[in-house]
């Protein structure tokens, strides 16, 4: 009864506040609100491996994906920091739902720097409808027209069962290499969702393969990685500063933060089992040194993750609004730092899984899923440091890179 009533009071949430923009605060209250159904939910999402529709909606009517959804557009058009917040909120209690918002939030940010023609195709009707996406770039491309005949298959496509459009890497011309990877937008009557994903973490992602056929898509449908680098996108209507901070970063700091938010989940879970755990020895977990050692050392390590990323976006954000260049060398910097989280969430989730015992072993042992599902997203190419430890190596000794996410 507890969860059937706080899924009415999310329905009238959406009725109450369709036309007004709520405050930071509040989006973060209803994300811990709505945490318990989240967890209710997530057997079901993991036998379904996707999101089940009921989440989708949940996410819509409580303003989820406004929050970087342009205003002109029915969104909020808020700082990043707070799309990244709920984003963690919703991973202490289901990482694989705040996996698919975060994956599939994020792309209202990038249709929103699109050219307005691409915008109005997506939202025209409704501005509800969501992206998915897979950004290796996967397809063959032959120009055709004002536009490409495209062919490909991308893995990995988060969310793609509640989605209208998708948006496919691609280099268009070998020939010139990073100068022509793209992103193509391409509706949902253009490709087939292919149900390969099964997987052992993220089971509840729905992260299946697209496939497209010689299918064309039109030059206002196409966004070049290299104008997103340079902040030269084609969209002239969203001025707002929101849309001045490099896609590299907006982008990469939301496939980042999923994990820190389960990794705070996992340690929740850890130390309220801690409280009645007894080990089969006889020894009480509340009074053991390495419990609460491993407490307070996980507790900081996630306060000062989450002060660097803030301290980060803050920086991003006030030259976005003082119409200023941020400087490559910072870019570099914020890129390679938001890259070692994962990295960190991964070390740390595993002693949690340790030091909690035999039960670990069992399906269904709460850390030991968050564990899982942190590591499927180290994997990510975006998750994974080393390239960016380079990069940010080579800044000191002035050598410029060619890193375009960033």
């Amino acid at each position: 009864m507890y969860i059937l009533f706080l899924i009415l009071i999310i329905r009238g949430l959406n009725r109450m506040t369709k036309n007004t923009i709520p405050s930071a605060e509040d989006l973060y209250k209803r994300a811990q609100d709505i945490k318990p159904v989240l967890k209710s939910r997530a057997e079901e999402t993991a036998k379904l491996r996707r999101l089940t529709d009921e989440t989708i909606q949940d996410f819509k009517d409580l303003g989820f994906f406004k929050i970087v959804q342009p205003k002109r557009w029915g969104g909020y058009e808020m700082d990043p920091i707070v799309f990244y917040k709920i984003t963690s909120i919703i991973g202490e209690a289901c990482m694989p739902s705040a996996w698919v918002y975060a994956t599939v939030g994020v792309h209202n940010w990038q249709i929103s720097v699109f050219d307005e023609k691409a915008q109005d195709e997506v939202w025209g009707d409704d501005s509800s409808v969501l992206i998915s996406s897979s950004y290796a770039p996967k397809a063959l491309a032959k120009p055709e027209g004002d536009g490409f005949v495209v062919s490909g298959e991308w893995d990995w496509s988060s969310g793609s069962d509640h989605c209208d459009w998708f948006f496919g890497g691609a280099i268009l011309d070998p020939a010139k290499g990073l100068d022509s990877f793209v992103t193509l937008l391409i509706p949902r009557e253009d490709y087939e969702i292919i149900d390969n994903w099964h997987t052992y973490g993220l089971k509840g992602t729905g992260s299946k393969r697209i496939k497209v056929d010689n299918i064309f898509v039109p030059a206002h449908r196409i966004h070049y990685l290299k104008d997103a680098f340079a902040n030269n996108n084609p969209d002239k209507t969203n001025k707002g500063p929101l849309y001045k901070v490099p896609f590299g970063q907006i982008f990469t700091h939301a496939v980042a933060i999923p994990a820190l938010g389960a990794y705070r989940g996992a340690l929740n879970t850890f130390i309220e089992g801690a409280k009645e755990r007894v080990s089969s020895f006889g020894v009480e977990a509340k009074t053991n040194p390495i419990t609460l050692t491993l407490a307070s050392e996980i507790s900081t390590e996630i306060d000062q993750l989450w002060h660097n990323i803030e301290a980060n976006v803050k920086s991003m954000m006030d030259a976005a609004n003082q119409s200023k260049e941020i400087d490559i060398n910072d870019r570099i910097r914020y890129r390679y730092q938001v890259s070692t989280v994962n990295d960190r969430c991964v070390a740390g989730a595993l002693k949690l899984v340790k030091a909690s015992g035999g039960s670990t072993v069992y399906l269904g042992n709460e850390i030991t899923n968050k564990f899982l599902d942190i590591m499927m997203t180290q994997v990510h190419v975006a998750n994974i440091s080393d390239p960016f430890a380079m990069d940010y190596g080579s800044s000191f000794l002035g050598i410029e890179t060619e890193n375009l996410m960033l």
